[in-house]
């Protein structure tokens, strides 16, 4: 019965810690929460405004840096940008990439790259990637891609995550207090249910907060290093966003055709050669039944007329004879 008398006002006390732990939590959520979701609005309303679908000039760079610069302070920002872009070398614009990524000391999350066979007709490449650069050099490392090549789409995107960050701290500063509390209870509890239900209530609370401490990672890493999803795609000539005269889409379109031409006769050509170990023998063979099949045929034709001549020599001979005969009988007649 004592460690039961013991026992209960351990346990209340461990209830009313945890209830006034979250209370505060709550308190302090509350109070956060009209000037967290002004800012919000605010910068929900900046990203809206400064989304577009085609860059024009230096003007996109200095929207950029509005954007990502333009956090208030305890603000927690998660930037996104995206670039469809165009290059005459992809080769070249690899590598300026891969040296614009580590001067910003960045890196790649992910990357893809798409290319045709080597006797396509259309030889276009293309590659993808999603780059983290820091938060800080996130303007100047986009304004160096835009110069690296032509921008066809630009779109940028920025999430506050100020309010969940402030929850998720929130609810871990009040687990924390209760685990401090816990421990406190722990050094003084004197019966073995009590210790047992203490820790079991302290293994509990270190699992939330691993959890909310992950979390937590995962919110500034997101707004340390801002997201950059890059398209780009190999091409001859670039693409401009204003519409050509009649002209020029004319000798656009004559430029276009004859290349097309050209490509075609170097693919049949390379397709020819490819296949020379095959046609190459069977047009010598044809060759070869044309070739005797020709003399065969002049041999025939060549016995056919001696077997004429022959036989006009011997009708000849017949008939020379037949006259012979007939002046011999006239002459005895006479």
């Amino acid at each position: 019965m004592k460690r039961h008398f013991l026992l209960l006002p351990i346990t209340l006390l461990s209830l009313s810690l945890a209830s006034c732990g979250m209370q505060e939590s709550s308190s302090d959520r509350d109070s956060s929460y009209v000037a967290k979701s002004a800012a919000q609005n605010e910068t929900m309303a900046v990203s809206e405004a400064k989304s577009y679908d085609t860059y024009d000039g230096s003007a996109a760079g200095s929207d950029l840096i509005t954007l990502t610069r333009g956090a208030k302070e305890g603000q927690k920002l998660v930037t996104t940008v995206s670039l469809d872009m165009e290059t005459r070398d992809l080769d070249a614009f690899l590598k300026e990439l891969n040296t614009a990524t580590t001067g910003a000391e960045g890196y790649f999350e992910s990357s893809s790259m798409n290319g045709s066979s080597y006797d396509a007709i259309d030889k276009s490449r293309s590659a993808s990637f999603t780059a983290r650069i820091p938060e800080d050099k996130l303007a100047a490392y986009v304004q160096k891609l835009k110069e690296s090549g032509n921008v066809l789409s630009e779109n940028s995107y920025v999430q506050d995550v100020t309010l969940e960050y402030t929850d998720v701290e929130s609810r871990k500063h009040a687990l924390t207090a209760e685990r401090d509390r816990l421990y406190e209870l722990l050094s003084q509890a004197a019966s073995t249910e009590a210790i047992l239900s203490i820790q079991q209530r302290i293994g509990e609370i270190d699992s939330q907060l691993e959890s909310y401490e992950s979390q937590l990672r995962h919110f500034d890493n997101s707004v340390s290093y801002s997201t950059v999803n890059l398209y780009v795609m190999e091409v001859r000539e670039f693409r401009t966003v204003q519409s050509d005269s009649f002209l020029q889409r004319v000798k656009t379109g004559f430029k276009n055709s004859a290349y097309f031409g050209v490509e075609l006769c170097t693919t049949v050509l390379v397709l020819l050669l490819g296949l020379s170990p095959i046609w190459i023998p069977v047009l010598i063979l044809v060759l070869l039944l044309i070739h005797f099949g020709k003399k065969r045929r002049e041999k025939e034709a060549k016995a056919r007329e001696e077997a004429k001549a022959r036989r006009e020599a011997a009708q000849a001979e017949k008939e020379a004879a037949a006259a012979t005969e007939s002046n011999s009988a006239s002459s005895e007649s006479k």
